[in-house]
């Protein structure tokens, strides 16, 4: 009985691991300054330039993740106040994604106590800062 028991609890110790393992799963994780250093690629040739692909995806993607999970929450959360819950981007139709590119290394490089924090935190100051919702 001992000894199955040392092995039951020998087992549930080696299933389970430490959040911070590769068994956590990937999160991504690209810091202000990893960004800074892909976007500012912006100049090259963007088909050719592999950062300027990164830069560029990682916008879109975090731009678009943040339209879905305002559209998903206002159609399912319709009473309350979206803005003071989930928040909300007011990047204008006539912007395209080199401009908010532009406007990341802006912010990054104006602000550079920022860069060691997570990229995607980063950005969606950067967007708020230099596009403002109008009448806030």
């Amino acid at each position: 009985m001992k000894t199955a028991a040392l092995a039951l609890i020998g087992t549930l110790l080696w299933t389970f691991q430490p959040p911070d393992s590769a068994a956590a799963g990937f999160r991504g994780g690209f810091t202000g300054e990893e960004m800074l250093s892909h976007c500012r690629a912006e100049e090259k040739d963007p088909v050719k330039d592999f950062g300027r692909g990164i830069c560029i995806g990682f916008i879109d993607g975090f731009a678009a993740g943040h339209y879905v999970g305002e559209t998903y929450h206002a159609f399912h959360h319709r009473d309350e106040k979206i803005d003071e819950i989930y928040g909300h981007l007011c990047i204008p139709d006539t912007i395209n994604r080199g401009q908010l590119a532009r406007a990341f290394v802006q912010f990054l490089e104006k602000n550079p106590e920022k860069l060691k924090l997570p990229a995607g935190l980063v950005l969606e100051d950067a967007m708020r800062e230099t596009f403002p919702c109008a009448g806030k």
